[in-house]
């Protein structure tokens, strides 16, 4: 039982690593520059892709010698799993973060149809390629190294997921509730508390969705301008320390 759960682990670690890799490399031609920061959490692993991937391996490999079927169920899960995973995240954490509104044949932004192709393309090779491949690594250290390796990668993930979940909620809380301009003193204050804490994460949050819109309010907006700002604050006193310094 332990081997079993821990041998679809670490196979859900990898999807989720090369759901991650295959998006840093469509993001990064689609915006013709090198993009590395994607997704939510800290890690290079973007569970999403391992959630889809599971749900093909698991309960559309029946379907692997009809390949028409096999696309159109992996196109249709997948969307399904994108649009509540959007759903999900803008309730808890207020924020949309990613929009296809500006694509053609989009449902309320949270899903459109040239996604739903790839995730039908990417279901066909998962299932057909990469899953045999796959399981037969993972099946080839003794059972006692899979468990091993799963506990670590466990531990490693909840700690990344705890951990990415808390900053993001203190973000929300820190700055949804100043509405007004005049509270702009406040905002810059809890800019540089976050700054300080988790500078990081919070860099690298801003960097993975850069089009990340605010529900409640502009709130997250004003905190990108107001971090880049006093980013570049620290930069300018750090470059006029080192002066200072040389001409002593």
């Amino acid at each position: 039982m332990l081997y079993t759960i821990s041998f679809w682990f670490v196979l859900f670690m990898l999807y989720s690593f090369i759901g991650y890799v295959a998006e840093i490399i469509a993001v990064s031609i689609i915006q013709k520059r090198v993009v590395l920061n994607r997704g939510f959490l800290i890690g290079p692993y973007l569970p999403i892709y391992g959630v889809g991937c599971m749900i093909m391996v698991l309960f559309l490999r029946r379907y692997e010698n009809d390949l028409l079927a096999l696309f159109i169920m992996s196109a249709f899960y997948c969307s399904v799993l994108e649009y509540f995973t959007s759903l999900i995240m803008e309730k808890i954490f207020k924020l949309r973060w990613w929009d296809y509104s500006n694509n053609k044949f989009n449902i309320n932004g949270r899903i459109c149809l040239k996604n739903a192709v790839l995730f039908g393309i990417g279901g066909i090779i998962v299932v057909k390629v990469l899953h045999p491949f796959f399981s037969w690594l993972v099946y080839l250290p003794p059972s006692s190294v899979t468990i091993c390796v799963a506990i670590v990668l466990f531990v490693i993930f909840l700690a990344d997921v705890v951990e990415s979940c808390y900053i993001t909620a203190r973000l929300k809380i820190n700055f949804t509730k100043y509405t007004h301009r005049d509270a702009t003193e406040k905002i810059k204050k809890e800019v540089a508390i976050a700054l300080r804490k988790h500078i990081l994460l919070t860099s690298r949050l801003l960097k993975a969705f850069p089009n990340a819109t605010s529900v409640a309010n502009k709130g997250f907006q004003d905190f990108s301008k107001r971090f880049y700002h006093i980013k570049q604050e620290l930069y300018l006193q750090k470059k006029k320390m080192k002066e200072a310094k040389k001409r002593k």
